[in-house]
């Protein structure tokens, strides 16, 4: 059955950027990208694959990230995150049937109800019969999570559970350097102390300031400093106080 225009128009923003191999690659990570990577062959182990990790270790990229090797693939696919406001209705979770993957996010965020548990268990039910490959991704591992509705508890066990770990403060300062460098940056000592003593240490939040530091020194055609950082941080918190 062909999705319908509502869900189609579900699906999360496809960023060009991102890719598995853009993600911060450290010592910490390394065994779970491996297998994320052979998930995507057509023979892997399981077509069903539950992601976890605490909030901001980048999860949501590594979502995206395999959405877009999937549709590289030439997979329909639909991609979308429990949190998003406009999703009102387990109904986005029917007639998927003609999806190669879904891949759904912040599962921890699932509405605590018969019916979005049911449509749930229904979906990973179909999964089961097909090819159609699953993701899901939450902040906590599968037998936390609140669901009343023992068949789904049941089926979510027969997931492929994947880690994605809190890395070291050396692999930050690593991640900090790799992201800044692919993006022509280069980051001395001091300016690394001033991102990580001034700022979210968590690695999803350092990556997108990467990002923004490189929007800001390119509006401002200036180079990467501590004050024109400094600067910037100044900036967004007069934005988040208007």
């Amino acid at each position: 059955m062909i999705n319908s225009p509502d869900q189609l128009n579900l699906n999360i923003k496809l960023d060009d950027s991102v890719s598995l191999e853009k993600f911060i690659h450290c010592e910490s990570n390394k065994e779970a990208l491996n297998f994320l990577k052979k998930s995507l062959e057509k023979d892997s182990v399981s077509n069903l694959f539950y992601i976890w990790g605490e909030e901001g270790v980048g999860k949501s990229y590594i979502m995206q990230a395999l959405n877009k090797e999937l549709i590289g693939l030439n997979k329909k696919t639909l991609h979308l995150s429990l949190d998003d406001s406009r999703i009102t209705s387990p109904e986005i979770l029917k007639n998927l049937d003609s999806l190669e993957a879904i891949l759904i996010e912040k599962l921890d965020k699932l509405e605590k109800t018969n019916d979005w548990e049911t449509q749930l268990f229904n979906l990973v039910n179909e999964a089961l019969n097909s090819e159609t490959k699953i993701y899901l991704s939450s902040n906590i591992v599968s037998k936390d999570l609140e669901i009343e509705l023992k068949d789904l508890k049941s089926r979510l066990s027969y997931f492929t559970a994947i880690e994605i770990p809190e890395i070291t403060q050396d692999e930050k300062i690593d991640a900090l350097r790799q992201s800044s460098t692919r993006r022509g940056i280069e980051l001395d000592e001091k300016t690394i102390d001033f991102i990580l003593n001034h700022t979210s240490r968590s690695l999803s939040d350092l990556l997108r300031l990467i990002n923004e530091i490189d929007l800001y020194s390119l509006k401002k055609k200036r180079k990467v400093t501590p004050y024109l950082i400094r600067e910037l941080l100044k900036v967004k918190s007069d934005k988040n106080h208007i």
